[in-house]
């Protein structure tokens, strides 16, 4: 791979990365064929991938502008809109993005803005090499939680209409769209004990309100999909903390955009079957948010009306776990007997007797 480098370096920016990905590609298509000596082989190429993809063959600069930042994304583009073996195709991802060596925090953002650019495109070789790259970080990784906060922050939030822009993505990668709904949900968690909980933007409830509706398996546990499904690729189901959203939103958003919330709730509400029910909403899930109704409840001052309304979506979160054959148990039982009293809970808890 030595022999190659003099080579490179006499092609000029941004061609030199388009030859680059070419010799990336050759030498994937060795690996797969012996894996005896990966290890060392992807630490050369990885090295390869820092000088030639993200890097400048005739200068010295460690980090590259914006404009060059660019160049490299059509040059990536490019390359995986080509007719190869998308397994081979998948490969070359992974190697270009592995989060490794010296210009890992350029790769990541060369990554979230490619994902940017075309996650309206409906470009799906590399929308399902995006989900595959999502699968092999580490579980919590800081990485992924960039790349989202990214799309979130610098993307769908400046989209006009985000949902018919993004309509395609469930269709073109239903792995894609379940990850990144789990994500999101991870940006705006269940409140902590001394945080204070942020509601989501308006963008993100529409989005998943829309990709939830017209994909009733898109959170489900089977796999299902070409490239599998997120419960089977991650090991859990955007659902519950879609439903931290939809409950605490009578508390804490405008009363003008519980319509989006409610279409949410509903829509989550169905997701949560027999089939899935123990990913939907996990073993203990239930409890922590009771125990979060009630510190908010005891330290904020709410109405009536939101109160109850809270409650009401609560109780129909309730009920659809227990219609899903979950087990209740006897200390969320303890716990939901301390809320303030709602009918529709009331009623669910004499049934359970």
């Amino acid at each position: 791979m030595d022999a190659l480098f003099p080579m490179i370096r006499k092609i000029d920016f941004p061609q030199s990365v388009t030859e680059a990905l070419k010799i990336v590609h050759i030498q994937c298509e060795k690996m797969s064929k012996n894996s005896v000596s990966i290890s060392q082989e992807l630490s050369q190429i990885t090295d390869f991938v820092d000088d030639y993809v993200f890097g400048h063959p005739r200068t010295k600069m460690k980090k590259l502008g914006s404009i060059h930042q660019m160049q490299i994304i059509q040059a990536l583009i490019d390359y995986f809109s080509s007719d190869t073996d998308f397994s081979l195709l998948c490969s070359v991802f992974m190697v270009v993005f592995l989060a490794k060596g010296r210009q890992v925090d350029f790769k990541i953002s060369t990554f979230s803005k490619l994902l940017s650019l075309n996650l309206g495109q409906g470009h799906k070789t590399l929308l399902n090499c995006a989900a595959l790259w999502w699968t092999q970080q580490p579980q919590n990784s800081e990485y992924c939680k960039s790349v989202t906060r990214s799309l979130v922050e610098d993307y769908i939030i400046l989209l006009p209409d985000c949902e018919s822009t993004l309509e395609s993505t469930p269709h073109q990668s239903p792995l894609l769209a379940g990850i990144l709904l789990t994500y999101f949900s991870d940006l705006y968690p269940l409140p902590g004990t001394q945080g204070a909980y942020q509601p989501p933007p308006d963008q993100l409830i529409s989005l998943a309100g829309s990709w939830l509706q017209g994909n009733m398996d898109l959170c489900g546990g089977l796999g299902q999909s070409e490239t599998q499904g997120v419960v089977t690729m991650l090991g859990r189901s955007p659902v519950s903390g879609l439903l931290v959203w939809t409950i605490l939103s009578p508390l804490f958003c405008e009363r003008e955009t519980q319509a989006a919330y409610s279409k949410l709730h509903f829509n989550l509400l169905q997701h949560i079957t027999e089939e899935n029910g123990e990913y939907s909403v996990p073993a203990g899930f239930m409890s922590n948010l009771t125990e979060t109704l009630l510190s908010i409840f005891n330290s904020g001052s709410f109405s009536d009306p939101q109160v109850n309304h809270c409650l009401d979506r609560f109780g129909q979160a309730l009920q659809a776990v227990r219609a899903s054959k979950c087990r209740i148990e006897e200390d969320l039982l303890l716990l939901i007997n301390q809320l303030p009293y709602n009918r529709l809970i009331n009623i669910i808890i004499s049934n359970l007797s």
